[in-house]
């Protein structure tokens, strides 16, 4: 079969089928099945069912008039025409500024049917822009349009008040304006059928203004909590805080208190993960330390927050400097602000909920800390799991023991069967969420009457007794921290030492250590706890197995690692230069032998792959590596007509290795690539600009003039195009876009060239590794439209095999949600992946069994899709 789709994408196939609908995963009997319609998969009231119904419907809907829109316009002219009408939209200054639009929204195109709502209504017709301009639903506006112009060379173009703002000239303030405008529109269109000039004007065209209403009402006064706000991007530090929040009344509309605190926080810069569920708020932050006082303002003028957010803001003793936390040698501890519903913001498993508001007593600190110096301490239970227990805790604590925080409940009840009811029992967690819980646990379904928790868990504790120290150095002895170890935290971080006391288990050597820290084998990348001695002599890796691998991809650049040692198997040794070298006599698996005996990438590539680790740590390991670049070449060079687009830039590497491809393939061709990450696309500029000094020793140092550039130096990347004439004069074009399927989809009505001198003609391969919620768009689009991809072209998707997590989502196997003052163990089974791996597995059914497309899906890396357009 593979053997079939390269001759196909060589000499071209044959037939193209249109319309599929996708389909919903849901659970029946314990295994996954496919159908269409809503899928509700946590406990929400019955009203937040049925918001979230609607707007399913509300998806459903579009989803569908985009395929009636691909269909329509990848039919004949003529019929499109009668389906079809274009508008040119654009929206004035004063509201792009007070709606603060995106880039996508100040000017776009909106399609509309002949025979639809909105092109006999005024509302029918606002419903459409505001699918496309949705800042618009917030706004009242005036509505202002004219037929185009078109001038001497047969071109269509804008008019110079459109651009400017100003009115046009036909009023749309009735459905009778709207049903008028449409019936010009077909008029104006045929007319030009008649004399000529088809070629500017495809289908009945109006060009429609969006203005402000100046009868609108003056918009709301900005709080008061940022009168005079500092500018946060200034900021020379960075605070790390969490906070909790039960509130009695619960949060009512969960999706809409997201969206809500999302605009309350913009302006301050915070980034951070924060959980939100009918029962409350879970957040852990980053926020600038120069707007501190300002977040603090506006948390507490949130009625659900507020004075229900136990012990305020738990913040961080020590600001983090900005340069260290976004540019230092670890990656930040939070990149965005990721606000998520939940349907819980800690995941506890109890049958029923209890009432959080009688969760025994609130400890603070000091308190706390007299308690366990007395001659009778009572009852210390830490609530937390193993892996964080197993570097730092209480002194006299006990330990769960648990993996999960659901696991508590009968642990609890085992170890607390024989003690008397009025005994006091004592609690701590990270930060006192999970705290709240099991306090409530032990007095409502256990009985007891004695019941404390650490205020703010141990973050506050060792905040509080580091400021009293500072206060009362005569104290010290009397002060010192009576936990011992590290604290483990749900950030970055990972942990945050209080003690030089030992109390871990080395995962190399078995030694007692209080480290913490990330497998840097990206592909591995667990957590682990790991002596200093050991850190070094495995170069940060937790196995033998996982240092092969990385020693392996660095060795290749020929660069030396001070942290390198001797030591005998595994395939690592050092030389008596002192760099590292791999030796291939040994392999640990299939992937690693088939690495070393396929054809070695250029060094061009080797550092790519090292200023992607510096500029984007977090995603080094996204770059297609060596065999698959290889593999990326060989398929470009065997192109038709050598086009190619790429969803999803990042730093270049795939870029580059099809720009090889399309060259050793005869060259002349095209790479089309997009991209959305400004700072991604000024990296992947300069990368793509070396292969126009080869792939060779000349690329190489090239690329690594960027060793000596900072984030700020390299500036954002925004659209350019490279002619590499060294390679037969590939044409390689990078734009920068919000929305990519945006994009296809304008390819897919007008052709490929997007305006922008490239061409008419259809890709002949699509590399798709971009949103992976989104994937059977991008397919669909592919497949429905041969202005995107020819008949007999391939579409290419990568990541399919979510680090093989999708071999239990196709099982139904999949282990529950995450638990803890951070929301869940950072495993393999995190919720994301679950989720993620899901969405891979119902992504590869569905196209399996697309009559359309032939599918050989190859076990390369994280899996990569080839999908032959039939």
């Amino acid at each position: 079969m593979l053997l079939s789709m390269v001759a196909a994408l060589r000499l071209g196939s044959f037939r193209l089928q249109r319309g599929i609908m996708r389909p919903n995963i849901r659970k029946v009997d314990g295994r996954h099945r496919f159908c269409f319609g809503a899928v509700q998969s946590r406990l929400y009231s019955t009203a937040d069912m049925g918001k979230r119904a609607a707007r399913e419907k509300a998806k459903n809907e579009v989803r569908l008039r985009n395929i009636r829109y691909r269909e329509a316009s990848s039919a004949a002219r003529g019929d499109a025409a009668s389906t079809l009408y274009s508008l040119k939209v654009s929206v004035c200054p004063v509201l792009r500024e007070e709606l603060n639009l995106n880039g996508r929204e100040k000017r776009g195109r909106v399609f509309v049917e002949s025979d639809s709502f909105a092109s006999s209504s005024l509302q029918g017709l606002k419903n459409e822009l505001h699918a496309f301009f949705r800042a618009l639903r917030k706004s009242t506006y005036l509505l202002s349009a004219q037929l185009p112009q078109v001038n001497e060379d047969g071109e269509m173009v804008l008019d110079n008040e459109m651009i400017g703002g100003g009115k046009l000239e036909l009023d749309v303030s009735s459905d009778e304006d709207v049903a008028n405008l449409f019936k010009e529109a077909v008029n104006f269109y045929e007319a030009r059928q008649n004399i000529g000039g088809a070629e500017a004007i495809t289908r009945p065209t109006v060009l429609l203004h969006v203005s402000k209403d100046p009868n609108a009402p003056a918009p709301p006064p900005p709080p008061a909590y940022l009168d005079n706000m500092p500018d946060p991007t200034t900021s020379e530090h960075m605070t790390m805080l969490s906070f909790y929040s039960f509130p009695p009344s619960q949060i009512q509309d969960v999706d809409e208190f997201c969206l809500n605190l999302r605009r309350a926080w913009k302006p301050f810069g915070a980034l951070g993960r924060i959980y939100v569920a009918k029962e409350g708020v879970n957040a852990q932050m980053s926020v600038p330390t120069n707007v501190m006082s300002n977040y603090r303002e506006c948390c507490f003028a949130i009625p659900e927050l507020g004075e229900y957010m136990e012990n305020g803001l738990n913040i961080d003793p020590v600001p983090i400097p900005s340069k260290e936390f976004f540019h230092g040698e670890n990656p930040p501890p939070f990149k965005n602000l990721h606000i998520r519903p939940k349907s819980q913001i800690v995941a506890d498993g109890l049958d029923k909920p209890l009432d959080w508001q009688r969760a025994g007593n609130d400890l603070p600190p000091l308190e706390w800390h007299k308690k366990l110096q007395a001659d009778e301490p009572p009852i210390l239970l830490d609530c937390r799991n193993s892996y964080e227990t197993g570097v730092g805790k209480f002194v006299n604590a006990e330990p769960l023991g648990t993996d999960t925080f659901r696991d508590s409940w009968e642990i609890l009840k085992d170890r607390l069967k024989d003690v008397p009811r009025d005994k006091e029992v004592m609690t701590y967690c990270t930060g006192g969420i999970r705290c709240v819980k099991v306090g409530a646990y032990l007095e409502q379904e256990l009985g007891f009457k004695n019941v404390s928790r650490l205020a703010g868990g141990i973050i506050a504790y060792d905040r509080t007794l580091e400021k009293e120290r500072e206060k009362n150095p005569q104290e010290a002895e009397e002060l010192s921290s009576l936990f011992h170890g590290t604290n483990y935290v749900f950030d970055g971080r990972v942990g945050r030492q209080i003690t030089d006391h030992k109390l871990g288990e080395c995962v190399t050597c078995g030694n007692m250590t209080n480290l913490l820290g990330n497998c840097a084998n990206t592909a591995c990348h667990k957590r682990m706890v790991q002596c200093s001695a050991c850190l070094t002599g495995f170069d940060g890796c937790c196995s033998t197995s996982c240092q092969t691998r990385f020693v392996n991809s660095l060795a290749k650049s020929k660069r030396s690692l001070s942290s390198g040692v001797e030591r005998e198997g595994g395939g690592v040794t050092k030389s008596s230069s002192g760099e590292i070298d791999f030796d291939p006599s040994v392999f640990d698996d299939v992937q690693e032998y088939s690495a070393e005996h396929s054809s070695e990438a250029p060094e061009l590539y080797d550092a790519i792959q090292r200023n992607t680790e510096r500029y984007l740590p977090t995603g080094a390991h996204m770059t297609s590596g060596g065999v698959q670049g290889r593999l990326l070449a060989s398929l470009a060079s065997m192109a038709r007509s050598g086009r190619v687009l790429e969803v999803g830039t990042f730093t270049g590497y795939a870029t580059c290795a099809f720009a090889e491809g399309v060259g050793a393939g005869g060259g002349g061709g095209l790479v089309l690539t997009l991209e959305r990450d400004k700072l991604a696309v000024g990296v992947a500029r300069h990368h793509i600009r070396a292969l126009s000094k080869g792939t060779g020793a000349d690329g190489w140092k090239f690329v690594g003039e960027l060793d000596n550039k900072t984030v700020a130096e390299l500036g954002e990347g925004e659209e350019f195009a490279v002619s590499l004439e060294d390679l037969g004069g590939v044409q390689v074009v990078s734009r920068r876009c919000n929305d990519a399927l945006a994009v296809l989809e304008e390819m897919a009505a007008d052709g490929g060239g997007l305006g922008l001198g490239l061409g008419e003609e259809p890709f002949d391969l699509v590399f798709v590794d971009a949103d992976k919620t989104r994937l059977l768009d991008y397919v669909e689009v592919c497949l429905a439209s041969d202005k995107v991809l020819r008949k007999g072209g391939a579409i290419l998707v990568d990541n399919v095999l979510w680090k093989g997590a999708v071999i239990a989502a196709g099982d139904g196997n999949e282990d529950g949600g995450g638990d803890g003052d951070g929301g869940g163990v950072e495993t393999k089974q995190t919720r994301r992946k679950r989720k993620l791996a899901r969405i891979m597995h119902h992504f590869n059914e569905r196209i399996k069994t697309d009559s359309r497309a032939e599918v050989v899906l190859l076990p390369l890396r994280d899996g990569l899709s080839i999908i032959r357009k039939r």
